[in-house]
This record gives C-alpha cells, sequence and structure tokens, in this order.
C-alpha cells in the first residue's frame, strides 16, 4: 500500500507542485535561468506591465496572435506609447500553458526566446497573462513579455522579436 501511495504521489508531483501562470512565478523561473548565467534578475517595470496588456487586448480585439499586427505594428509600439523609451526591447509569446515552470523550460528550448531571456541587454520585463487564446476558445493561459532597457543614448535602439 506504502508503496503504491509513493507512485500515485510521484505521477501526481509534477501537478501538485507545480506553480500557476502569475506574473511573478513567470518572473521568479526566468529569473532562475538568469541567475544561473550569472546575469542579474529582471525588475518588473509598471510601464512593460501596462504595455503587455494593452499589446494583449490588441491581439484580443483583433483576434491575432503574432509579433507585429495585421496593420503592421510591431510590439514596441506599445512601450512608447506608456512612456517607457528603450535602448533595447524584446518580446516573448507562448499560448496554451498551465504551468510556470513548463513555460519558461519551453521558452529555453527555442534559440529567440532563450535569447530574450538570458539577454544581459534587458533590465526590466512586463507581462500580460490571460485564460484561453486572443484568436478563439483554447486551453491553457496566453501569456505576452515586453522585455527592455530604458534609453541611454536617443541613437542607440535595438529590438528583439521571439
Amino acid at each position: 500500500m506504502k508503496t503504491l501511495l509513493a507512485v500515485l504521489l510521484f505521477a501526481l508531483s509534477p501537478t501538485l507542485f507545480a506553480a500557476e501562470i502569475t506574473t511573478q512565478n513567470v518572473i521568479r523561473e526566468m529569473n532562475k535561468y538568469r541567475l544561473a548565467h550569472h546575469l542579474p534578475p529582471l525588475r518588473e517595470d509598471p510601464r512593460l506591465r501596462e504595455a503587455a496588456g494593452d499589446r494583449m487586448r490588441d491581439m484580443e480585439e483583433m483576434a491575432y496572435w503574432s509579433h507585429v499586427s495585421p496593420d503592421g505594428r510591431a510590439p514596441f509600439v506599445w512601450m512608447k506609447q506608456r512612456g517607457y523609451e528603450f535602448q533595447f526591447a524584446g518580446e516573448n509569446l507562448a499560448s496554451g500553458f498551465e504551468t510556470a515552470e513548463v513555460l519558461v523550460e519551453s521558452w529555453m528550448e527555442s534559440e529567440g526566446h532563450r535569447a530574450n531571456i538570458l539577454s544581459p541587454s534587458y533590465q526590466e520585463c512586463g507581462l500580460s497573462i490571460i485564460e484561453g487564446a486572443t484568436t478563439g476558445r483554447a486551453t491553457g493561459h496566453s501569456i505576452v513579455v515586453l522585455f527592455g532597457r530604458l534609453l541611454l543614448d536617443p541613437r542607440a535602439t535595438q529590438t528583439a522579436v521571439k
């Protein structure tokens, strides 16, 4: 009986101990990887959080899921609208995930998403998370992360979309 209970707990442990997808949990998971690579942790910036929310709403209202809107706008438009003038900027998108660990692990398996998470150029981030998808009914969560570093030199602006 003890063996059966141990096997059952082991089988259920990923769902019992997995962190739900929240802003804090996703940032914590990304920062685990950054710290393992001797990078400073990302800090949440309220302007980036609001820009990510604006970005998500735009995708919901126009029913798309892409780094570029149907009318050609890049994700960084929303950052500037919220007063975040960046030197470096990037975006990660994901849809259909249930736990923060699996979400960030999947980004780390993607070259472009990994590059954003581990970029020494980024100091801050902002997230927007919804249940479902922007293009219709779906399971899991959809996540927008905007990464940035504030503008120091107005001639130096770089962006990365993953």
